[in-house]
């Protein structure tokens, strides 16, 4: 049984092992983990009993901009629609909070999946202060 909540607490630990499958965050640190963790208004994680198996959080001043952030799914668990639902509930919780605008941040080759969420590429170029 899949099991999806805003509110079971996130091991870092399991957490570092899924953002250890992506090319944007393998290099996280369990104390780095730890603090975004603790620093993030809403995180939703999906777990197949006790294992995580997906991952997203929002940062957000909870009125006007959210950023929808570091989305993951087990490797071995991508394709069966638990991305899709992670995100229905995730765009759900941001609607009853009446945030005025929701954008995120993404690589070209997943523009398609969060397009069947509404989304739109515009192009703006974001600058990097590293």
């Amino acid at each position: 049984m899949i099991d999806y909540s805003f509110d079971r607490p996130i091991s870092p630990e399991q957490l570092k092992v899924l953002l250890g499958q992506t090319d944007w965050a393998n290099y996280r640190d369990i104390t780095g983990i730890q603090a975004m963790l603790k620093g993030t208004a809403v995180v939703l994680g999906v777990w197949e009993e006790v294992q995580l198996i997906g991952f997203a959080r929002v940062i957000s001043d909870g009125i006007y901009r959210a950023l929808i952030d570091d989305v993951v799914i087990d490797a071995s668990k991508r394709g069966q629609g638990i991305g899709s639902e992670l995100m229905r509930k995730l765009l759900e919780r941001l609607t009853a909070m009446k945030v005025e605008e929701i954008f995120l941040r993404c690589g070209d080759n997943v523009v398609p999946f969060y397009q069947r969420f509404g989304f739109e590429k515009t192009g703006v170029e974001v600058l990097d202060l590293s």
